[in-house]
């Protein structure tokens, strides 16, 4: 790898992860803070809610407007808007300022969602067809790894210094992504193309974007099955137990602030430790088309695995921290590699509206699923909540694999595989 390459990936992941750092800091800082203040899991669910639905309007509305976009500009007009939109927080730091701050969430979350999208797209802007292939799952996974240090540095900032510096340092975030954007440079050949193919249809209605990517995850199974599961580690895994470390380490061990962040810490080794496991087997071509399905249902199947066994550790906290590290790493194989699937499968014209409507459906849902275990928490209990959420990932697992395996039988036979002539020598032969 050249030095300039080196430059210029390490320079535009870490205006990613700072960004999408800034954007979580504050939501996790402050649905940490409604938990403390009243007690509600549901409470602090609506706060990720908020930040979550967010991205139905942008997957759905304006990923066709960002495929057309130069990546990079559009990155640091974003990251500066997000800056002085933070600030305003400063004015809703009361207690009974709730439904304002959330609407401020939201707000933040449009143009957060609309970051993400736009650094899918640097993908095929900044690098060469190669070089995304290789870079999409680490470039990808710094969305989890941020929302894991956020988590962790959020309640401890929250704790020791209070929500103020929140909402400047997560300003102060937006502002170094920009920054460090400006002195990234894209691939010349590979952002004319880009552009030219995403602006050859011209203009077209805001839902059409939306439609050709929905179109092409039912044509093409290897994006619908990335797609699925995506959303599968997004909702039933991530927004259930996102919800989950910010009311067992209260519920189960008593340790408060110090035990959330302590599970967000893991989470964030954990991640680190998914991506360089993907990365080293998947350099080494050990992962490869023939054996990665079998890996991602393995995969899959440990997650769940230790997912169910954490209510069986509630006396055990070292117990406890070792299955959710496990189940975490886990779950990120399974993200990694279904969008590295993703993104090498999907035209460059359609990224950004490909990777939209899986994160307007995948997040819309996460915050259905997120509400809905909150109140599991706070109606039937933890472990209650947990068992039926396993329950959920077995069906909806089994149930897309017969699917899918049913289709493709029904290709076989529809369009069996051609018979080989007969060689005239046996033919004389005979």
């Amino acid at each position: 790898m050249s030095v300039y390459l080196r430059r210029n990936f390490l320079l535009s992941f870490l205006a990613s992860f700072i960004s999408l750092f800034g954007s979580k800091l504050l939501m996790i800082s402050y649905a940490a803070y409604v938990f403390k203040e009243s007690g509600s899991a549901t409470l602090s669910a609506i706060v990720f809610a908020a930040d979550w639905i967010a991205n139905l309007f942008v997957g759905i509305f304006a990923a066709q407007y960002i495929d057309r976009q130069n990546a990079k500009t559009l990155l640091i007009k974003l990251n500066v808007a997000a800056a002085l939109i933070t600030l305003l927080f400063l004015a809703f730091l009361a207690p009974g300022m709730f439904v304002g701050a959330v609407i401020l969430v939201f707000v933040r979350s449009l143009l957060k969602s609309a970051v993400s999208n736009a650094r899918v797209k640097a993908l095929v802007q900044f690098f060469d067809e190669r070089e995304t292939d290789l870079y999409s799952p680490v470039f990808n996974s710094s969305l989890p790894l941020a929302l894991a240090l956020a988590g962790a540095a959020g309640v401890f900032i929250l704790k020791f210094i209070g929500f103020t510096a929140v909402v400047w340092i997560d300003a102060s975030a937006f502002v170094v992504a920009a920054v460090l954007t400006v002195f990234v440079q894209p691939h010349s050949a590979r952002l004319e193309d880009s552009l030219a193919a995403a602006r050859a249809a011209g203009r077209r209605g805001s839902l059409s974007g939306a439609r050709d990517a929905l179109a092409l995850m039912a044509r093409k199974e290897t994006i619908g099955t990335a797609v699925f599961y995506i959303v599968l580690s997004v909702t039933a895994f991530q927004a259930t137990y996102e919800s989950l470390i910010t009311v067992i380490p209260q519920v189960w061990f008593h340790w408060g602030e110090s035990g959330t962040a302590l599970f967000f810490t893991f989470e964030s080794v954990s991640i680190m430790a998914g991506i360089f496991l993907y990365q080293f087997f998947s350099r080494r071509e050990l992962i490869t088309a023939a054996n990665g399905n079998a890996v991602n249902l393995v995969a899959v199947t440990a997650a769940t695995l230790c997912y169910l066994a954490m209510p069986a550790a509630r006396g055990n906290l070292y117990l406890c921290v070792a299955l959710f590290s496990v189940m975490v790493l886990c779950g990120e194989v399974v993200w990694v590699h279904q969008f590295k699937l993703m993104i090498a499968h999907t035209p460059d014209a359609q990224v950004s509206s490909v990777v939209g409507v899986q994160t307007a459906i995948g997040y819309s849902l996460m915050a259905v699923f997120a509400f809905v275990f909150a109140r599991g928490m706070d109606g039937i209990g933890v472990a209650r909540s947990v068992y039926a959420d396993i329950a959920l990932v077995v069906v909806l697992v089994g149930g897309w694999e017969l699917l899918l395996r049913g289709r493709l039988r029904r290709r076989d036979a529809a369009h069996p595989a051609p018979s080989l002539p007969v060689p005239d020598d046996v033919r004389t032969a005979n």
